[in-house]
Formats: structure tokens, sequence, C-alpha cells
């Protein structure tokens, strides 16, 4: 019995393996359940087993990281500190995070070219519980008086697109070795701290050094 359990165990996390890489280099219409079961190496009835379907595998993919970001940054937001060392915070985990899961990034670039078109309410929330606790950091700076008034979802915008399209251009220059110009290699040690000095002077309070 033991021995089916951990067969389960392991060909569910087979599955999701592969669907996150087939949905990262296929999107979602193009994957299929055959494709996903062959790379996993397990019987397709497993898929439906384990998720009910591709949609419930592919938001399963999602929630991962939307689960995992949110945990994090719920304790920065609500943790020790000042609000710009929990802005410097934010940043490095929603890299951090995505950086861990390659097919991320353009899973989202292509959901935000769809308008969405596969995320459901469940998942949604998820995303929005990580977008609150930027808004939670920002709040905390505007009382302390050292950022400026300044509307989440447009600050949420300014920093997170940039994050995505960064981990996938350091995909095409990982396949196009030979590249130049704008596909000269960039540390991602280099763009972390990039984006947190943009988003620190982009809400920095100027009128606290008057």
């Amino acid at each position: 019995m033991m021995l089916a359990i951990a067969e389960t165990t392991g060909s569910k996390a087979a599955l999701f393996e592969a669907a996150a890489l087939e949905f990262g280099e296929r999107g979602y219409d193009a994957t299929r359940v055959d494709r996903i079961a062959e790379r996993a190496s397990v019987n397709k009835a497993m898929l439906y087993y384990h998720f009910g379907s591709k949609e419930g595998l592919y938001l399963e993919v999602l929630r991962d990281l939307f689960r995992a970001v949110g945990a994090r940054t719920t304790a920065i937001a609500d943790g020790p500190g000042g609000a710009a060392a929990k802005l410097d915070a934010w940043i490095a985990t929603i890299v951090e995070e995505a950086s861990a899961r390659p097919w991320m990034p353009p899973i989202m670039l292509r959901e935000f070219a769809s308008a969405g078109m596969h995320l459901d309410t469940d998942t949604f929330a998820l995303m929005n519980a990580v977008f609150a606790t930027l808004g939670t950091v920002i709040d905390q700076g505007q009382r302390d008086g050292v950022f400026r008034q300044a509307d989440p979802l447009l600050t949420h915008l300014t920093v997170v697109p940039p994050i995505l399209i960064f981990l996938v251009r350091q995909r095409i220059v990982a396949s196009r070795p030979d590249g130049d110009g704008i596909l000269e290699p960039r540390r991602l040690e280099e763009f972390v701290e990039h984006i947190k000095g943009a988003a620190r002077r982009m809400l920095r309070n100027d009128t606290e050094e008057q």
C-alpha cells in the first residue's frame, strides 16, 4: 500500500513538472495532454485522477507560484522593518520565486496578452493577495513619510512586468550565446539591484530632503 501511495505521489509531481514545462514552452492552447503524460512518463489517466483536467493542471501550476509568493510577501509586509527595506525584500521575493519556476514568466506574459482568458476567480484571488502586500508596504512608507503618494496598482505594473520580461530575456540569451547588443548578458543580481533602485526612486518622498 505504501508503494502505491509513493507511486501516486511521484506521478503527480512528475505531471506537474512536465505540464509546467509544456505550458511555459507552448502556451495553454498548444499544450496537449498526451505530450504532458509522455514527458512525465505516466499514463495520461493519472492526469485526470490528480488534476481533473488540463485546465485544472494549468491552474495548479499558476497557483503554486502565487501561494508561495503570497506567503512570503505577507510575512514581509506584516513583519518588522522599514518600508524601504520591505520594498527591497518584496522585489527580491518576486524574482526568486519566478526564477525558481522558469516556466512562469512566459506563461504570465501570454496571460497578459490574452486578457487572462485562462484564469479563474480563485487564481485571481491569489494574485490579488500578492498585489495587496505591495499596497501594505507602500501604505506604511506613506504613513512614515518616506514614500510619496502613489497608486499601488500603477507601482505594481511598473515593477512586475520588467521582472517577467527580464527572466524571459535570460532564456533567450542562454539559447543564443553569440548574441550582442540587446542580447548582451546581464547578471540576475545586477538586474535585481537595478529594479530595487528604480522602485525606491519612484516612490521616494522628495519633500523629506528639502
